[in-house]
């Protein structure tokens, strides 16, 4: 959740950071990119990470980091400060993710997997959903500091309960097993003969939707101010991402059920071309405006969740961490390239329905990948047992 709030944090302060510092919206471009950059480093070395200091140490140095990056944000009076700190936040900010995901399914059967990487990463759309639903009222009424102030007060209280709770048998990493974790969180494995092809659609596929999904997190409610939405009502445009994200959640975990995720994950796609041609043809309705933004949230961040979701049962456990961090922080090179893209645009005066066509063109490929995924793991994994085997193969030791 607080993943979420923050990420979501800066999206909705822009407005009024431009009008108190005078700068154009364009020029936060580089604080959104840098953001994202931080987070990608940070999914990247969280494997490595976890398999030399353990899971617990991890998560709690993480949350350390990106709550004092948050409480500085605060004060940051530039846009040079303002990038070096978002950039610190975000790398706190991605070595949560995959450690929490990687945590939370260790201990349950492969066939619950999915579900428990679902319900963990939802977390994140409550968080946008709070950062949008307050947002508007925290800054009109306190200033736009204060996003951030409470997002680092309600993660420096979580710090004592993360250190209690994340303790004992549960812990992943002993100093026996430190030479064997380091092996398997190898970004090498993930390029395994087994699970080659499927790691590279998985990226592909994550590097799309995320970029996509950060054009509307990070510039919605500087889009919306052109449908006659003011500072403090734009805010409400991230809101309706987040609902529509908690309801794609729901969509993953029912349609999981029935269907492979990547089935369910074609269709989600699918939805959120079809709330994107419908959002470039709307008028100043504000509230039709938000719930068919609402939809595209669904679409997107289902995707969002849904990789993870893939890549908990794509590859042995020892190597889920890893798995998970790369397959995040190739989405989040795309949510770096996504704000870059979407700046560019808002700089060259374009309209919301030329962003909003732009944008439907990396959603149809990502469409594309993910049914060829699914086809593959089909093929190849027919079987629970055959998943199993390939699974086995991977945590082999070399030789074997």
């Amino acid at each position: 959740m607080l993943d979420g709030f923050d990420t979501v944090a800066l999206g909705v302060s822009i407005p009024s950071m431009s009008k108190a510092w005078g700068v154009e919206p364009a020029h936060f471009t580089p604080a959104l990119a840098l953001t994202s950059a931080g987070v990608a480093i940070g999914y990247m070395a969280v494997g490595r990470l976890v398999a030399k200091l353990g899971t617990r140490n991890v998560i709690f140095s993480a949350v350390a980091l990106f709550t004092i990056g948050s409480l500085l944000t605060a004060w940051s009076g530039s846009i040079v400060e303002l990038t070096i700190l978002r950039f610190l936040t975000g790398l706190g900010l991605g070595a949560v993710l995959p450690a929490a995901v990687s945590h939370a399914t260790a201990t349950n059967p492969l066939r619950l997997r999915q579900s428990i990487a679902v319900v963990v990463m939802t977390g994140i759309s409550f968080g946008a959903l709070i950062a949008g639903l307050a947002g508007g009222v925290v800054i009109s009424a306190l200033g736009w500091g204060w996003v951030f102030i409470l997002g680092a007060i309600a993660s420096g209280v979580l710090l004592p309960f993360l250190w209690i709770g994340l303790s004992g048998r549960h812990e992943s990493i002993t100093p026996a097993n430190h030479s064997e974790a380091k092996h398997h969180a190898a970004v090498s494995r993930l390029f395994d003969k087994p699970v080659r092809s499927k790691t590279l659609l998985l990226w592909s596929f994550s590097f799309l939707i995320f970029a996509v999904y950060y054009v509307f997190s990070s510039w919605l409610p500087t889009l919306l101010t052109s449908y006659g939405f003011g500072p403090g009502m734009a805010p409400l445009g991230s809101a309706a991402l987040g609902v529509g994200s908690i309801v794609g959640a729901g969509v993953l975990l029912l349609g999981s059920r029935r269907r492979r995720m990547t089935s369910v994950l074609a269709c989600t796609s699918a939805a959120a071309v079809v709330f994107l041609v419908i959002s470039a043809f709307l008028g100043p309705d504000k509230a039709l405006l938000l719930i068919v933004f609402g939809g595209v949230g669904l679409g997107l961040q289902a995707g969002m969740i849904g990789q993870a979701a893939v890549a908990v049962t794509l590859y042995p456990q020892a190597t889920v961490t890893a798995g998970v961090g790369w397959a995040a922080s190739l989405g989040r090179l795309g949510s770096v390239v996504g704000p870059i893209f979407g700046g560019m645009l808002i700089g060259l005066g374009a309209d919301t329905g030329t962003i909003v066509f732009s944008v439907c063109i990396p959603v149809l490929v990502a469409l594309a990948l993910v049914l060829i995924l699914g086809r593959i793991t089909a093929g190849r994994n027919a079987t629970p047992e055959t998943s199993q085997l390939d699974n086995e193969h991977l945590a082999a030791p070399p030789g074997r």
